[in-house]
């Protein structure tokens, strides 16, 4: 019954159509296999505030509903701009605080998804703040997720690889990097061993690791140096409201 009214709420009132609230989509690109591997959904307030700021404004009972919200206007936007035939995933973040009992936060969005055409195993939820979570409440998310369909991400891995742990004891299915580690390492070289160390511990716990803020050529060849194939950033294409930009790819030489 109260699950019933979230869905009907969540369903009736996407965020994007309200609030003066925008969706762009920035994609995720494999350059190994030339192609987009996900979009990710961007939301902006009417001043530029990202999801998580305007998350932070709101009051603590209406966070969920927001966060469910979000997610049901970027499935929209996403299938009205053609995901549904693109072959990509798409990538929603998510405010880990958000999430009470991660079965009925999902289960609406899964039927707006359903509802558009989006089969579940085309998700993946990003975990913004995940760090601040429980264990406990860490693994019901992603064990409940996994058993629905969606890949689960965990966003904002830096340099002193905080949250590496977390991804070690929880194992989700990505880990996106911080774009503030992966921008420098063209000209910092702390910076560059610091992912040269980095992305093999990733890589042996079975994890696929997304490198944004690839602003430059140089950052693109360092990544691509490190072996590290799913990139996002500037180099890439930029986000663009309501539509799915393509980026210019090439293939990796063999």
């Amino acid at each position: 019954m109260e699950s019933q009214s979230v869905t009907s709420e969540v369903e009736r009132k996407p965020v994007s159509d309200s609030g003066g609230l925008t969706v762009a989509f920035q994609p995720i690109a494999d350059i190994a296999a030339s192609r987009v591997y996900a979009y990710e959904a961007i939301i902006r307030g009417r001043g530029g505030e990202t999801a998580g700021q305007i998350f932070d404004s709101l009051p603590p009972e209406t966070r969920a509903t927001f966060d469910q919200r979000c997610a049901a206007g970027a499935i929209r936007w996403a299938m009205a701009a053609g995901l549904g035939t693109s072959g990509a995933r798409l990538l929603i973040p998510v405010q880990a605080q958000s999430i009470g009992a991660p079965a009925e936060h999902l289960e609406p969005i899964l039927r707006v998804s359903r509802h558009a055409g989006l089969i579940a195993e085309r998700l993946i939820f990003g975990l913004e703040g995940y760090r601040d979570l429980p264990g406990n409440k860490l693994a019901e998310i992603i064990d409940v997720h996994r058993k629905a369909g969606p890949l689960t991400a965990f966003i904002g891995l830096g340099p002193n690889h905080a949250g590496l742990a977390l991804c070690g004891r929880y194992l989700p299915d990505l880990v996106k990097l911080e774009s503030e580690l992966v921008s420098a390492i063209a000209s910092s070289w702390s910076r560059r061993l610091v992912l040269e160390d980095l992305t093999p511990r990733i890589r042996q716990l079975g994890l696929k690791v997304i490198a944004t803020g690839v602003d430059s050529e140089p950052v693109l060849q360092r990544l691509r140096s490190f072996g590290i194939t799913l990139v996002q950033g500037e180099e890439i294409a930029s986000p663009a409201e309501r539509t799915l930009p393509t980026p210019a790819l090439r293939r990796d030489a063999a």
